[in-house]
């Protein structure tokens, strides 16, 4: 999981060590002015720095470094052999001799950078500080080269000394002590640990990236980094490091250890640990998402599309309760135990999600950006940024803020902006649940009080009958009807609760139901359904233009019939028109997810709003329970 390091390739297919030897045969003798310009773009001296970095050549070492970061499970002393060079020398040697030359007989510049196609203008220093090789930094350094000098992307040498993708000791790379050696090389002759490139990415995020312990310390001691700084996506040193810990728990900790410690030492982990909280929050959630729902929203082997959609529901589920630590059997118990020891289990659900979650990514922002922080906090995790949000001029990357805040949120109908990421969380955690359970979430309070009102209770739409199912627990005499019940016996199963069932519901429709009167019953409503061609434009029509895809009205047609039979008392669970507030200058109204604009318009028409109520709302949703009584003078 996470970001990886980003860096242009250094060299082409072509043969660098070919390359050095055809430019020195060709211009010498002498070497004069611009043929120390190379070929294809590439001065001399680049392309000198570019053939060692290329080499392979390591030093002998008789024992494993001891600095953070290495490898050093199954290292094999014999591992590491010098490459010669055709003319008998090392890579190194080489290196040597053709930089002396270039630099103290040709007058070469240190500082001239590569004018290779997509080589971003990279200074010869870079090279060698990838390279992490202690000599010849030194050696550059010696005649000359500008330790901060940048590239046209804001990547220094420090940078590069520290990047995650190095390769490993074992894997034929540098030591952990050579790199440490360049970096403090870098910083004695006075580089900066705080320069930053094009995407706000200083050398401490790099090491963090690569969980380098040793390269943290150093930077943090020696290089005074400043490790509050955060990068364009909004990461922190702490998060980058939390998001590579499935790399290596034990490593990921000691180093995030070490940054806390600093934090805490300069007085900064006061002020930043609100930030860390919801940057690990957002992390975490993450890695619910990759780890758990994914997986468990993927279609088996043995399972047909006919019956996927309620499965998936159900396994889903399952998942993530087992991940929030509760009991999945009691979606599955016929005996449908909710109200176990005081708890009900979808609030109790509800309530651990939305502990999940940042506050960030829940807020619909209306006529109104997020903070720096909100942004942050929302673009951190979204690592498909990080290509769909740079931009490149002239070979050149740059992080564009629009493409970040276009790509990072959406309009939530017309109600105002959300985090991208929410459309995910929403199909993989809230319509699941809401298959599993209820589409709305009855919490005790809720419940008890609408008891205490309307101790009489038919619910239409009842799917799987969870309300009903604790209301009835709490005292209530409760029937419950659909159109579709959860019959495994029957050939029409619900299509969002399958056969799945909490309570007794039985079939049927309001024209069956009150065709002899309501018997004294309040109606019971959660959710019906929101079938108004003006908040569905996009179900008005089929992709062949002719056939309205939106289901019929059922909601408005059931409490005509209701208030027909003579209803006295309705309890509505949903989102109304009047609670719900638009963008400024939005095109038109939005009566909700929940009901029909007809079944609301009928509800103030012919009923007095009594009690309203509170009841758990998901991320983007008003919904409350409201109870209205029938006006006196409407008979």
């Amino acid at each position: 999981m996470g970001g990886q390091c980003e860096w242009i390739d250094f060299a082409s297919s072509t043969d660098v060590t070919g390359l050095i030897a055809d430019d020195l045969r060709q211009f010498f003798p002498p070497l004069e002015g611009d043929e120390l310009g190379g070929s294809d773009g590439r001065p001399m001296l680049y392309a000198a720095c570019l053939g060692l970095l290329f080499s392979g050549e390591r030093r002998h070492r008789d024992t494993p470094d001891d600095g953070g970061g290495d490898e050093r499970d199954g290292y094999d002393e014999n591992f590491e052999t010098t490459k010669k060079q055709p003319c008998g020398t090392s890579a190194y040697e080489a290196f040597l001799e053709i930089a002396t030359f270039l630099l103290d007989e040709a007058n070469a510049d240190p500082n001239k950078p590569t004018e290779a196609e997509g080589a971003c203008f990279r200074p010869p220093l870079h090279l060698l500080a990838r390279s992490c090789r202690p000599e010849a930094v030194g050696f550059l350094l010696s005649r000359g080269a500008d330790v901060n000098q940048c590239d046209a992307e804001g990547w220094t040498a420090l940078m590069a000394c520290c990047m995650p993708d190095i390769k490993s000791h074992r894997d034929g790379g540098p030591s952990n002590e050579d790199r440490l050696e360049v970096l403090r090389l870098l910083l004695a002759t006075g580089a900066d640990a705080d320069a930053s490139n094009y995407c706000g990415c200083t050398a401490l995020h790099y090491a963090c990236e690569g969980l380098n312990l040793g390269l943290i310390e150093c930077l943090l001691k020696e290089g005074k980094a400043d490790a509050t700084l955060r990068t364009t996506w909004g990461s922190s040193c702490a998060g980058i490091i939390e998001s590579k810990a499935q790399d290596d728990e034990d490593r990921a900790r000691k180093c995030k250890d070490l940054v806390m410690a600093h934090l805490r030492a300069v007085g900064e982990l006061g002020s930043l640990t609100p930030f860390l909280q919801r940057e690990s929050s957002a992390l975490r959630l993450l890695d619910l998402v990759e780890d758990v729902l994914l997986p468990a929203s993927k279609l088996p082997q043995n399972e047909t599309f006919e019956n996927a959609g309620q499965a998936q529901d159900r396994r889903v589920a399952a998942s993530l309760m087992r991940y929030l630590g509760l009991d999945p059997t009691v979606t599955i118990d016929g005996s449908c135990v909710m109200l176990e020891q005081d708890i009900n289990t979808y609030e109790e659900i509800h309530r651990r999600v939305m502990e999940l979650v940042p506050p960030a990514f829940r807020k619909v922002y209306r006529d109104c950006s997020p903070t720096d922080e909100e942004r942050q906090i929302i673009t951190s995790t979204n690592f498909g940024l990080r290509k769909s949000a740079v931009v490149s001029v002239d070979g050149i990357r740059r992080v564009d803020p629009e493409l970040v805040m276009n790509q990072s949120f959406k309009l939530h109908r017309e109600r105002g902006h959300i985090a991208s990421q929410m459309e995910l969380l929403t199909s993989l955690i809230v319509r699941p649940l809401q298959h599993v359970f209820a589409f709305a979430v009855p919490s005790r309070a809720v419940v008890e009080e609408i008891a205490s009102i309307a101790p009489r209770i038919c619910e239409m739409g009842a799917g799987a009958g969870l309300w009903s199912s604790i209301l009835s627990r709490v005292g209530c005499d409760v029937v419950a009807y659909d159109a579709h019940p959860p019959d495994m016996n029957s050939d029409s199963t619900n299509e969002y609760v399958g056969t799945q069932s909490y309570f007794a519901v039985k079939k049927g429709d309001a024209t069956s139901v009150f065709a002899d009167g309501t018997d004294g019953r309040a109606l019971l409503m959660i959710w019906p359904n929101n079938s108004d061609h003006i908040d569905n434009p996009h179900l008005v029509f089929s992709d062949s233009g002719e056939d309205s895809s939106l289901s019929p009205a059922w909601d408005l047609d059931c409490l005509r019939k209701y208030h027909d039979a003579g209803g006295e008392s309705v309890i509505y669970v949903g989102e109304r028109e009047c609670k719900i507030v638009l963008t400024e200058g939005a095109t038109g109204g939005d009566c909700g997810f929940c009901s029909s604009r007809g079944f609301q318009r009928f509800l103030e028409e012919h009923y007095i709003l009594h009690t309203e109520l509170v009841c758990p709302q998901w991320w983007m949703k008003l919904d409350d329970v409201t109870i209205w009584k029938r006006k006196k003078d409407d008979c």
